[in-house]
């Protein structure tokens, strides 16, 4: 994770941990001393009960929070899961363009996505001995030894960084994709 997701990680953590509040502007004023870890000693220790803490560090899988992006960014899901059937097709193709376009901007901004192989598509391309199977995969006539020569069918796609956001939220909302919203209509005048 870059320094722009550590500064998130702790803004939203200063926000709702005041006692680390303190201490992450005791750093920041240099007043604070930060402590090196204890040494491991070879002495026995007895054992002791662990410390729970109030809040127990909530985990999310990084699938779910990628599919909670792609709602919130581009309304993946809610296009997915809804029925389709009834619409005209100009209808249903005018969703896919934002839809298309939305998604497209997360992926890029979260994957920085480029092609595995940078020739384009039906080009005379050769695969060396060696040439890792994950990064490309041989289809066809594949017989006798490498190298190999073929048209390239596909270009594939690798990320060229990582950077989902991390979850802050609770254990009991870590399988939420999107929250429900609830809209509280305004007071009538009286």
């Amino acid at each position: 994770m870059g320094r722009v997701g550590t500064a998130f990680r702790l803004f939203f953590r200063a926000l709702k941990d005041p006692e680390f509040a303190d201490r992450a502007r005791g750093l920041l004023e240099g007043s604070a001393v930060v402590q090196p870890a204890p040494a491991l000693t070879a002495a026995p220790v007895a054992p002791s009960r662990p410390a729970i803490s109030p809040r127990a560090e909530a985990q999310r899988s990084e699938a779910l929070t990628l599919l909670a992006v792609l709602q919130r960014e581009a309304r993946l899901v809610d296009f997915l899961k809804e029925n389709i059937g009834p619409y005209e097709d100009a209808q249903v193709g005018a969703a896919v363009r934002d839809v298309h376009r939305d998604a497209a901007a997360a992926l890029e901004r979260l994957f920085a996505l480029r092609p595995v192989m940078a020739d384009a598509e039906g080009a005379a391309v050769a695969v060396p001995a060696g040439a890792d199977a994950a990064r490309v995969r041989l289809t066809g006539n594949v017989t006798g030894q490498p190298p190999f020569r073929g048209m390239l069918r596909h270009q594939g796609w690798e990320a060229g960084q990582l950077q989902l956001p991390e979850w802050t939220g609770s254990a009991v909302a870590a399988r939420v994709v999107a929250p429900a919203e609830v809209e509280i209509p305004a007071p009538s005048p009286s």
